[in-house]
C-alpha cells in the first residue's frame, strides 16, 4: 500500500522540478533573443547621443546575460547527498535497490527543500533580469523621445 505522506511528497518534487525546468526554458528564451538585439544596437551606436558610450550601451545586456547564466547553472548542494548520488564514475553497483526505506518521506521532504532553494534562487534570477530590462527600456524612453529625428 502506497504511503500517503510519501506521495504529497512526490507530488511537490514533480511540481518543483516542472517549475525549474519552465523557468529554465525562460532563462533560454530570453538569452536567445537578448542576442538578437545587442546587435543592432551596436552596430547603431554611432546613431546615439555622444554620452551614450558602446559600455554603457551593452551595460543592462551583460547584466541580464549574467544574471540568466546564473539562473541556468544547476545548483546540486551538498545536502541530501545520500539519496541523490553525483559522480563522474558512477557504476551500476552505486544505483542498486536496497529495499524499502523507512525514511522516504524525509528523504522525500529534504528533496522538496532542496528543489524549493533551487526555485527560488532561479526565480530571484528571472525577476533580476525582468527588472533591469524594464529598466533600461524606460531610460531609453525618454532619449528616444527626445534625441529622435
Amino acid at each position: 500500500m502506497s504511503d500517503p505522506i510519501a506521495d504529497h511528497y512526490k507530488g511537490l518534487a514533480a511540481a518543483y522540478t516542472d517549475a525549474i525546468r519552465a523557468s529554465d526554458f525562460k532563462a533560454n528564451i530570453v538569452m536567445f533573443f537578448l542576442s538578437l538585439t545587442i546587435g543592432p544596437i551596436i552596430f547603431n551606436r554611432d546613431h546615439f547621443p555622444h554620452f551614450l558610450t558602446l559600455p554603457v550601451l551593452t551595460t543592462p545586456f551583460l547584466v541580464m546575460f549574467f544574471v540568466l547564466f546564473v539562473a541556468l547553472l544547476p545548483r546540486y548542494p551538498r545536502r541530501g547527498r545520500a539519496s541523490f548520488f553525483i559522480s563522474g564514475r558512477a557504476t551500476p553497483a552505486d544505483f542498486a535497490y536496497r529495499g524499502p526505506n523507512p525514511n522516504e518521506a524525509e528523504e522525500l521532504r529534504l528533496r522538496v527543500a532542496i528543489l524549493s532553494d533551487i526555485l527560488y534562487w532561479k526565480t530571484l534570477c528571472l525577476r533580476i533580469a525582468f527588472f533591469v530590462c524594464m529598466a533600461g527600456v524606460l531610460a531609453a524612453a525618454p532619449l528616444l523621445a527626445i534625441y529622435a529625428r
